[in-house]
């Protein structure tokens, strides 16, 4: 299924007995969010619906995607389905296909691709007289957290020369009643617009939603392809086209089932201190020089809801949106580099700074043409250690991948230093921002290829025959 909009998926989530609606009045400084943490870290999952919250008659909800059914749903099926759909979706055709039949299959697949762009809202929406973001229930997540931060922003942009959309997640401090920050990193689609507006010279539309279907939400933070349009692969995932509308003062269209769409511009000259914020690091990313966002207009949809979310260590909700993505893009990986068995981006290791895979090893230095092919490969890019390991190791068995790294490397041999390249902007570790070092660790097997000239020792395993003859007995055994 697809939902239509956030308000149908909070209605779902309370038909499945999975909502927490919280009544008595929360204060949207720390409280609020830490309320969701709590939530999460104990395991319950539920969304959490606040229909009180102190200083607004807006309610607000978090933990939309808590668990990995509430993912499922949203996305109407699994992430490793929707990824074999994707592979199948632009594979070349075999010789038992016939080019029509390819052809129709394709269509099939793409039927939802191209949003429907309509010119205004239904009577449902409201343009708002004045710019107040103080009448929002923006949440304060951290102690030290500079401000009010917005954490679920659907940020769209359009690049002036070639029309190409961007539609992506960042977050927001709130520094008045018209004005935001907006925290793009140097490497994402909607700092290269802004860089495009810094050599033009000309301010830079901007339409943020804030409250959407979750699954277009979702498509905001997948790790698309430049070039792919993130409106369009909600649709291609949904199977239905996305209802957009033309913004009323921005040269630029966005999700008609919006709860809140903030309308305004960035000055391309203009910059401010952002920061400090609690991130998915479980630390804080500190004050840095980022572009300001000025509202000039706001429309909203008749009692609406402000969504929210918290990041910290690894108990968060992040952490099934990123395994989502882990699971769904693996067979495009596949695609590119098809001796890749499995992958396990670490939600221990904040996903980015450590990637474990598992190969089909052929040839010396393999698993170094795998390192490096990774570093290269979208924002796999961020990845600052790699472990490769044999097709043997299950990646997500933590006991079997340190085994491996342990009794399979020679550190002098297999670990490659590489200085001087691209990091994420929120590794605290480098010296410079954005810029360090990346660690590759090859722990596969050798043999006399790769100069190793002691007879590699066989892994303990037992017969068959016994296996089969004990575990039968086992089961007489548990009987009586």
């Amino acid at each position: 299924m697809s939902f239509e909009d956030l308000q149908e998926y909070i209605q779902f989530s309370m038909k499945n007995n999975s909502l927490l609606r919280i009544d008595e009045e929360v204060s949207p400084d720390l409280e609020l969010t830490h309320i969701l943490s709590e939530e999460q870290r104990t395991g319950h999952g539920r969304t959490v619906l606040f229909s009180n919250v102190k200083g607004s008659g807006i309610p607000v909800v978090g933990n939309i995607f808590s668990t990995n059914e509430k993912m499922n749903a949203i996305l109407g099926s699994t992430p490793s389905e929707i990824g074999q759909r994707l592979r199948n979706l632009i594979r070349i055709p075999d010789d038992t296909e016939s080019m029509i039949s390819r052809g129709m299959e394709m269509y099939r697949e793409l039927g939802g691709a191209k949003p429907k762009v309509h010119q205004s809202f239904g009577s449902d929406h409201v343009a708002q007289d004045t710019v107040d973001l103080g009448r929002y229930p923006v949440c304060r997540t951290w102690p030290e957290d500079a401000a009010p931060f917005i954490t679920l922003p659907v940020v769209v942009t359009r690049d002036r020369e070639t029309g190409q959309r961007n539609v992506g997640m960042y977050r927001m401090q709130v520094y008045d009643s018209e004005t935001t920050g907006m925290h793009w990193h140097i490497h994402k689609g909607g700092a290269g617009h802004f860089a495009e507006s810094r050599k033009s010279g000309v301010p830079l539309d901007v339409a943020v939603v804030i409250g959407t279907d979750p699954l277009t939400m979702f498509s905001a933070v997948a790790p698309l392809p430049e070039g792919i349009d993130e409106f369009s692969f909600q649709g291609i995932i949904s199977k239905k086209r996305l209802d957009l509308v033309k913004g009323m003062t921005v040269d630029l269209e966005y999700p008609r089932n919006a709860e809140i769409v903030l309308e305004g511009y960035i000055d391309p000259e203009e910059t401010r201190k952002e920061g400090p914020f609690g991130d998915h690091t479980g630390y804080y990313s500190l004050e840095e020089e980022f572009p300001v966002f000025h509202i000039k207009k706001v429309i909203e949809r008749k009692n609406p809801v402000y969504p929210t979310t918290i990041v910290g260590k690894l108990w968060q909700e992040d952490v099934i949106m990123g395994k989502a993505v882990e699971r769904m893009f693996l067979p495009l990986i596949q695609m590119q580099i098809p001796e890749i068995v499995d992958i396990n981006t670490m939600e221990e290791a904040v996903f980015h700074n450590m990637v474990i895979v598992s190969i089909r090893k052929r040839y010396p230095g393999h698993a170094k043409k795998v390192m490096f092919a990774i570093w290269g490969m979208g924002q796999l890019m961020f990845s600052k250690i790699v472990v490769v390991v044999d097709s043997d190791i299950d990646v997500h068995d933590r006991k079997a991948v340190i085994w491996a790294m342990s009794t399979r490397i020679d550190p002098d041999r297999d670990v490659t230093i590489i200085p001087g390249t691209v990091t994420d902007s929120l590794d605290h570790a480098s010296s410079l921002f954005n810029y360090g070092s990346k660690m590759g660790i090859d722990a596969t097997r050798k043999d006399a290829s790769e100069g190793y000239v002691r007879p590699w020792p066989d892994v303990l395993k037992m017969t068959d025959e016994i296996d089969s003859l004990v575990r039968e007995k086992m089961k007489k055994y548990a009987l009586e």
